[in-house]
């Protein structure tokens, strides 16, 4: 293989856009989305495409390749081109020699059978192809658990479930959710990029399999009767139009009770403490203060101090 890397301070590659315009179309993706995974803007992408910029850093062509699943040497520029063969001068000059009278015979025998075996011919090329390239339609779903309400200043969990994904095949998937004016972000599982944090949204970008679990925690201000709203969408490769929004719960009311006691009865019961540790407990880098949970849950109840902001625990 002929290293198509430019020698000098910066490694560079020559990459031909045609070949990144061709792989993005055939997996369904968008610019914005090779513009994401790769750090760089969608005008560079399509300056890469239309070869405005044919060579482009080694580390960028390392992370465009892994965007489009093939290796980097898929998206470099061919060095050899191989030229067509010259058609014999016999070709051109020898006219075709009209069959005789015994050869039409034979054509018209076999014609039918000559037919027969192009058209299963082409039902197989195009079973073949199908085969290949046709990808069934994902029915992927994307919804939020919020609880119904929160205690304001006190953290609490959200979490997005992703199901449908296929198996045995990686989804590129963009997560958007935008935070209510007033909240403040405390964790977020699985981490995002840089740039994937503001101050009003959360940006993810993953490659899922089958299902995936989206979650932060979060603060919000306000008074008792509040109420905090949820918004966002999820975005698969392949798709087109404006992407689905995010199902399941959209509204936390600010309350005086804990987010875990979901009758609102000052206790946290078995069912609701089971209900805490099924959803939240094994979510990698997300703390839902357990601990605090466990204490109601061991206690007779409780009630919330609004004057010290702290929970107290009935004996």
């Amino acid at each position: 293989m002929t290293d198509n890397s430019i020698p000098g301070p910066m490694s560079m590659v020559k990459v031909d856009g045609s070949k990144i315009k061709h792989l993005r179309e055939e997996q369904g993706l968008t610019q914005l989305y090779l513009a994401t995974a790769v750090h760089v803007t969608t005008d560079t992408i399509s300056r890469w495409e239309n070869k405005r910029y044919p060579s482009i850093k080694k580390e960028n062509g390392l992370k465009l390749a892994e965007a489009l699943n093939v290796p980097l040497e898929a998206l470099m520029e061919e060095d050899e081109v191989v030229e067509p063969s010259p058609i014999p001068p016999a070709t051109i000059l020898d006219p075709p020699k009209p069959p005789t009278g015994s050869t039409q015979s034979r054509i018209k025998k076999i014609w039918p059978l000559l037919i027969l075996t192009l058209t299963l011919f082409c039902v197989v090329v195009l079973f073949a192809w199908y085969s290949l390239y046709s990808s069934p339609e994902l029915t992927i779903t994307a919804e939020r658990n919020a609880p119904e309400h929160c205690i304001a200043g006190q953290p609490f969990p959200v979490m997005i479930r992703i199901t449908g994904a296929p198996e045995d095949k990686p989804t590129a998937i963009i997560i958007r959710e935008n935070l209510p004016a007033n909240a403040t972000v405390v964790k977020i599982s699985p981490e995002v990029a840089a740039g994937g944090m503001k101050r009003d949204m959360i940006k993810w970008l993953k490659k899922i399999h089958e299902a995936a679990t989206f979650a932060y925690v979060i603060r919000v201000t306000g008074g008792e009767g509040d109420k905090v709203g949820f918004y966002g969408t999820a975005a698969i490769s392949g798709e087109s139009g404006l992407p689905p929004p995010i199902g399941g719960s959209s509204i936390t009311n600010i309350g005086q009770f804990h987010w875990a006691d979901g009758d609102k009865d000052n206790i946290i019961s078995d069912s609701e403490i089971l209900a805490v540790h099924d959803r939240y407990n094994e979510i990698e880098g997300i703390d839902v203060d357990i601990d605090t949970i466990e204490e109601i849950w061991l206690g007779s109840g409780y009630k919330w101090n609004q004057t010290t902001k702290s929970f107290e625990i009935l004996e």
